[in-house]
Formats: C-alpha cells, sequence, structure tokens
C-alpha cells in the first residue's frame, strides 16, 4: 500500500502502538502483582495476548495493509496443554517478531483451540537486547517473556525461575524457540558448516544445524526433572516449519529501506507427543538434529518449485484458507490508530497525563535496572505475596 515506505510505516505504527499501550493499558494493572499475583498473570497475559494476536497491529497491519497472506497447514496447536513450539529462523530479528506474532496467530482460531490469555511466550538465543527497546520490551516483560543472552550458565537461571513462576502461577504456555539460535546470516551460515565438517553432518542450504544444549534444558525442566514443578507440565513438542513464497526479508534493510514485505509466509505444524521425545540427552539431542534434517528437505523441495509453492500438510494434514480478511482485522487495526491518537492528544494537551507517561517510564527503568527486567520483579512480589500469605496463615 505504502510502497517503498512500507517497512518505515510498519515500525513507526509498531513502536506507538507497543509503546502507548505499556503503558496506558499494562501499568493500571501493575498493582495486581502485588496484591493479587495470580490475577495480574491472567490480567497481563490478556492484555499483551490482545496485542500479539487477534487486534494486534502486526497480522492486522500485515494483512490488512500490506496484504501478506499466511498459509496454515498441519496439526492443531492446543491452548490447554504447555508444550514446546520449534521454528526454524530464517531472517533477521525484526521478522523474528513477526513469527513471533504470526505464531501467535495461528493458535488464535486458526491453528488451534486457543485462547488470548495462554499467549506463546518467546525464547531465543538472541533476544536479550529486545528487552530493552522502549514499548515493546516493556510489554514482552510484563508478559514474562524468556529473553537468554546466549551465555547458557546465565541463561539457565532465567529459564529455571521462570519456568517454576509459570507453573507455581498455574499459567499453561507454549514456549516458543527458535533452536538455531540466529537467522541463516553469513557468519552464521560459515560456523553452522564448519561444526558439520567437525561431526560429518551434512551442510544445509535453508537452514543451520540446530544447537542442542537450550532444548534439553528446557525439556528436562518442564518435565519437573530439575525444579519441583507438576510432571505434567510439558505434554507437547510443536515442530514449525516456516517458508516464505517470495521474497526473504533477510535483514533490517530490506524492510526500512526497500519496503519489501514477502506476500506469501507458510506456516507448517507436526504435533510429537512427549512420549515420541527421546529420555536421554544425547538421543533427544539427536531427535533434534533429524527434525532439522527432514526441514532442509522439505524446504529445498519447497523452494525448487518453479510454479505454487506450498508445503505439504503434516500430522493431520489441516489447512485453512490464506486469506485473512473480515471486520475483525479492520476493528484491530482501527482500535490501536484510534487510540493511539488518542492518547497523543491527551498527552499533549494535559500535564497530569505527562507526569504519568514519566512515571510509568520511570519504573520501566527501575524494572530493568535493578531487577533486570520487569518479568523479575513481578516474579519477586509472587513468591513475597505467597511467603506473607502463609505466615498469615500459619
Amino acid at each position: 500500500m505504502f510502497g517503498r515506505f512500507n517497512g518505515v510505516v510498519f515500525v513507526i505504527l509498531l513502536f506507538i502502538t507497543s509503546f502507548l499501550g505499556s503503558i496506558f493499558i499494562l501499568i493500571p494493572f501493575v498493582p495486581l502483582a502485588w496484591f493479587a499475583p495470580k490475577m495480574w498473570r491472567q490480567c497481563a497475559d490478556r492484555m499483551v495476548g490482545y496485542w500479539l494476536t487477534f487486534p494486534a497491529p502486526l497480522q492486522s497491519l500485515c494483512s490488512f495493509v500490506f496484504g501478506v497472506r499466511f498459509h496454515v497447514s498441519g496439526d492443531l496447536i492446543l491452548r490447554d496443554e504447555p508444550a514446546i513450539i520449534l521454528m526454524n529462523h530464517r531472517t533477521s530479528r525484526i521478522k523474528v517478531r513477526l513469527a513471533l506474532s504470526l505464531e501467535c496467530s495461528l493458535q488464535n482460531g486458526s491453528l488451534a483451540t486457543h485462547n488470548r490469555e495462554n499467549i506463546v511466550k518467546s525464547i531465543h538465543y538472541f533476544i536479550e537486547d529486545l528487552k530493552k527497546l522502549p514499548g515493546g520490551g516493556w510489554a514482552m516483560g510484563c508478559g514474562a517473556f524468556i529473553f537468554l543472552s546466549r551465555k547458557f550458565e546465565r541463561d539457565r537461571h532465567a529459564m529455571e525461575s521462570i519456568i517454576r513462576y509459570y507453573a507455581d502461577a498455574g499459567r499453561k504456555y507454549q514456549l516458543l524457540l527458535f533452536a538455531e539460535g540466529t537467522d541463516r546470516g553469513t557468519h552464521a551460515i560459515e560456523a553452522s558448516e564448519k561444526y558439520a565438517k567437525e561431526h560429518g553432518l551434512p551442510n544445509y542450504e535453508q537452514v543451520v544445524h540446530p544447537r542442542t544444549t537450550g532444548f534439553n534444558y528446557l525439556v528436562d525442566l518442564m518435565q519437573g526433572s530439575m525444579i519441583m514443578i507438576t510432571d505434567n507440565y510439558l505434554t507437547k513438542v510443536y515442530d514449525v516449519t516456516v517458508a516464505y513464497g517470495d521474497h526473504i526479508v533477510q535483514s533490517e534493510i530490506d524492510l526500512f529501506k526497500h519496503g519489501i514485505f514477502p506476500k506469501d509466509i507458510h506456516f507448517d505444524v507436526k504435533a510429537y507427543d512427549i512420549s515420541e521425545i527421546p529420555n536421554t540427552e544425547d538421543t533427544r539431542g539427536n531427535w533434534l538434529k533429524e527434525r532439522w534434517f527432514e526441514k532442509e528437505m522439505r524446504l529445498r523441495k519447497f523452494y525448487d518449485r518453479t510454479q505454487e509453492k506450498k508445503l505439504t500438510p503434516s500430522g493431520k494434514g489441516y489447512q485453512w484458507p490464506s486469506t485473512m480478511t473480515g471486520g475483525g482485522y479492520i476493528a484491530a487495526f482501527a482500535f490501536w490508530i484510534l487510540s493511539s491518537i488518542m492518547w497523543i492528544y491527551f498527552i499533549y494537551y494535559y500535564t497530569a497525563l505527562k507526569m504519568y507517561v514519566i512515571i510509568s517510564i520511570a519504573f520501566y527503568m527501575y524494572a530493568h535496572i535493578y531487577h533486570n527486567g520487569v518479568e523479575f520483579l513481578v516474579i519477586k512480589w509472587f513468591y513475597m505475596r505467597n511467603s506473607v500469605e502463609k505466615t498469615r496463615a500459619a
């Protein structure tokens, strides 16, 4: 719709809606994080889920404004079962955020029986920088997303704390893991080829070899073998293959400078019951490598096609319409645009709202500087409140 300015419009609207939403929608509920921690978790998940899924500007922008078609096939993702969602990671970090939002959309009636409270939580080995982003990073912190630094000894404590918190708060989530740890850029390709040569593995053209350490640790955590949580906190592993029918937006430059958006994005999902996943680290790591080999073969076949490109549906073979239109998307787009205009207008004319915005920003900065993010401040309050209530009960 906006030609080469598509990328600029996309980023501006994404920033404005996330920034204002984190201040005017999430901050009013923050007191619940102390006074009613479980209610906070429910409210925060619902608010962040509303932004990421059905009324998300990402989905409505890409579908309604930029004309992106989502081709979804494969197995259902079940909302009431905690799970790990594995996904290949072809493109840059901005496109990772798009992939996350699209993954949430897969669970919003097109690929799953899903409500907006049990939103997908993102785990990605290079996503920690996103925590610092005003707006989007704040909202993901309120949503208790897991930010990793690619330093396992540091990351393992973050994963353990947050997953225990998920279970103790009585929330069941699907955790989105980019097992490759990075996009398929020049450095990643070189590292992948070096790894393949050292371990006698084939070189890949469409994916890079997955990292098995984080996947193994996450499975062990969610199965309760490393921390005391319910034994059934992991019931499924979903393998999502992502392919682009025309343009592959490899970097932010393609998005910003040229305004290039893919017109067809394909998602195919294969569900595995936890009983199908090996129990030991070595065999589980080999299982993950086998899935990535299958991904490579599927994607080669997909990109070799000269005519209509599509992924053969996995599992039960469900397929959904690629056209995502209707009043809901128009209403979602209108809500965020009109709400943002209204918030900006009131901020400009009312001193009290200026002070409110400053206080809200100060809170997010305090949480990041002194607690490493809103998610860890909320976790601290959660266990402090539980301790107070246990003391009163005694």
